[in-house]
């Protein structure tokens, strides 16, 4: 739910809109052929929006960050899953917690870092294959982030911080706030057996318009509508796959990235999260994706009610 204003909308080229779609299908081919969903990530068509459409990069700092931080992210999730034998909402809490402290320590700004480390333990991914395809796929968008950014070095000096955890920006009382409302709901999600009404795009989504910066403060039903529009979409587009084409996953992952850029075009809401939210119906068991959208609707409420009562807007 990065701040971006509207003028920034879809400012990219084609060639990065398209170069953002092929590299998310790409994404699901690979997975096919391997037979393993631990090669999707669904971020990697949040960040190649941010870090390739957007003519501004929501997160700011170097672009090796776009690498970095999300696979430290990704190798946290598997870890906590492996070794702290915990509830689902504490594991989360955790994993939460941990990306943190990395952001901080890193002097990073890559708040889709949160979605790296807790899809893991929802979607109970154990081996090595998904910290490796993150690495390899948040590689190739900071080397294409990095070139772009070379060729615009003034505008790129001009981009304001979106989503910034460094020494000094924050105060422990945020911080656990923060924690607190991660794991209250965490907690509803186990407690009523829907995982995803803690959906990690809707971790990322939170967090960033928790940031005093965010110009998306009193347009909660449009940011609600978009976030479980783009969850809808990717669940109609994998149904249909599944019913007329099963082997044509890579086509509805397309279609669906497709259907959030004119989701954010028609409601000029330009939301990194909401692409994540769409590519996730491409990892969930099908017995799952009637409810799916429903689960993204309560996620995203329930954020967009604690960011009102406990990070209000400054006057």
């Amino acid at each position: 739910m990065s701040a971006v204003r509207s003028k920034h909308l879809a400012a990219g080229p084609r060639e990065a809109i398209g170069g953002s779609i092929l590299l998310v299908m790409a994404m699901v081919v690979i997975a096919g052929r391997l037979g393993s969903n631990d090669v999707i990530f669904p971020e990697i068509a949040a960040l190649t929006f941010g870090a390739w459409v957007l003519r501004e990069r929501p997160w700011p700092g170097p672009a090796w960050t776009l690498w970095l931080s999300p696979t430290l992210g990704a190798v946290t999730g598997v870890l906590v899953l492996r070794f702290v034998p915990a509830s689902l909402a504490i594991a989360v809490c955790c994993a939460f917690v941990l990306v943190l402290l990395e952001l901080q320590v890193s002097r990073s700004s890559i708040s889709p870092t949160f979605s790296a480390a807790v899809l893991p333990i929802i979607t109970h991914i154990h081996g090595w294959v998904y910290p490796v395809s993150v690495c390899l796929m948040t590689g190739i968008i900071a080397i294409v982030a990095g070139h772009k950014e070379r060729r615009n070095a003034a505008e790129v000096a001009r981009t304001q911080p979106v989503c910034c955890f460094t020494r000094g920006h924050h105060t422990l009382a945020y911080y656990g706030k923060l924690a607190l409302c991660v794991l209250v709901v965490a907690g509803v999600a186990m407690r009523s057996t829907w995982t995803f009404i803690i959906a990690p795009p809707l971790l990322v989504a939170f967090v960033e318009l928790t940031q005093p910066e965010c110009s998306w403060r009193g347009k909660g039903g449009r940011l609600l509508l978009l976030l479980t529009a783009s969850a809808a979409a990717g669940t109609l587009w994998v149904e249909g796959a599944l019913r007329l084409l099963p082997d044509a996953l890579w086509l509805a992952a397309g279609l669906a990235v497709v259907t959030v850029f004119a989701l954010i075009r028609l409601l000029r809401l330009a939301s990194p999260p909401a692409f994540a939210l769409a590519l996730l119906p491409m990892i969930l068991p099908r017995a799952m994706l009637l409810t799916y959208p429903l689960q993204v609707l309560i996620g995203g409420a329930l954020f967009l009610l604690a960011t009102k009562i406990w990070f209000p807007a400054r006057s």
